[in-house]
């Protein structure tokens, strides 16, 4: 039996996470027991800590995703459990900003990361961050199905901006704002439409924002959505903006990439990995408001170079990022570590 650690709460509206896409793959093979979706985050803690130890006789290996947020407490308390416990464990490095958080624990890291199977980075710069620690890596990116997102050329676009993350501090959603804002001298009839839930206070600086440069007839919050609901609203808009402080592999950008929406984002993170400028998208750097807009500007007036980029980027999913060429990579490392146990 594989036991999954991590975010579980599609059930409760939210959008589905990498692992349970996982889940859903490995289980035609392995008997496959996932943890948690509680929504609250005490029960969610009770409940992963309940399912290792419930489990203990039988698991063959846990895998366990680990992000920035305090849900990194909950997968360090798991990963401390399955090596008491001498449960094989992998995990996985989902927070963009988890090389800080080494910087700031490296001893709870290395001792616990020491034991693990492998720790799995889905980028390039987190692999560069860790390596050489007292743990061995490898890279199995992030996925999308490129089947559910329909490539659309925008032949001729509008000054309508699409921005998709939570509203956290993290991802810094009011520098969407002050772009649009230097867009409208341009383009007056500018719109932005924001998608997402908000998590911290990040939502209301983004609202006082609007109010204070008058922005509310050119601005749409829309809240969380379901994939489904945002892909069908993204035919309606022609940039995608990510403007993240911090980042690894943005399921978003993939998705982005995947529909054809030209993108310009912040160059922090694995972003760099993911993207080149001005091949698969335009990379500025972090609060770089000005420049940001610039390359808005330029998606605006250089049709060839748009269509190139937004090309270039979906064929980077199909040939890298795609589910089934990444999912085959997931199944042959847990078969792999499993037989090596059993033997």
């Amino acid at each position: 039996m594989i036991l999954l650690i991590g975010n579980f709460l599609s059930k409760h509206g939210f959008n589905p996470t990498a692992i349970e896409g996982l889940a859903i793959a490995l289980s035609k093979k392995n008997k496959v027991e996932i943890s948690s979706d509680k929504s609250n985050p005490l029960f969610r803690l009770s409940h992963m800590v309940t399912s290792v130890i419930k489990n203990r006789k039988y698991c063959k290996l846990i895998i366990v995703d680990l992000f920035s947020t305090y849900a990194l407490l909950f997968a360090f308390i798991v990963i401390l459990l399955a090596k008491l416990l001498k449960i094989p464990f992998i995990p996985v490095l989902r927070g963009g900003s988890l090389p800080e958080k080494y910087k700031k624990y490296p001893y709870i890291f290395n001792f616990l990361f020491s034991s693990s199977s492998i720790v799995v980075c889905p980028s390039k710069y987190l692999q560069q961050c860790f390596r050489g620690k007292s743990f061995q890596t490898t890279i199995i990116p992030n996925y999308i199905d490129c089947k559910n997102y329909s490539f659309k050329i925008r032949q001729e676009i509008r000054p309508h901006l699409l921005w998709v993350r939570a509203f956290h501090e993290i991802y810094n959603p009011t520098m969407a704002v002050l772009v649009l804002n230097k867009i409208i001298n341009n383009y007056p009839d500018a719109h932005l439409c924001m998608i997402g839930p908000g998590k911290d206070n990040s939502i209301n600086e983004v609202r006082k924002l609007i109010n204070k440069l008058k922005l509310n007839n050119q601005i749409k919050i829309t809240g969380k959505l379901e994939k489904e609901e945002w892909r069908k609203l993204s035919t309606e808009y022609d940039i995608f903006l990510n403007t993240s402080n911090y980042d690894n592999h943005p399921v978003t950008i993939l998705e982005a990439m995947a529909l054809g929406i030209p993108i310009v984002t912040t160059n922090v993170g694995g972003i760099p990995n993911l993207l080149t400028h001005n091949n698969t998208a335009k990379l500025v750097d972090p609060n770089d408001v000005s420049a940001m807009s610039m390359c808005v500007l330029d998606y605006l007036s250089q049709k060839e170079d748009r269509i190139r980029i937004s090309s270039n980027a979906r064929d980077t999913i199909e040939k890298e990022f795609n589910k089934i060429k990444i999912i085959p990579q997931w199944l042959s490392m847990v078969d792999g570590i499993i037989n090596f146990k059993a033997n």
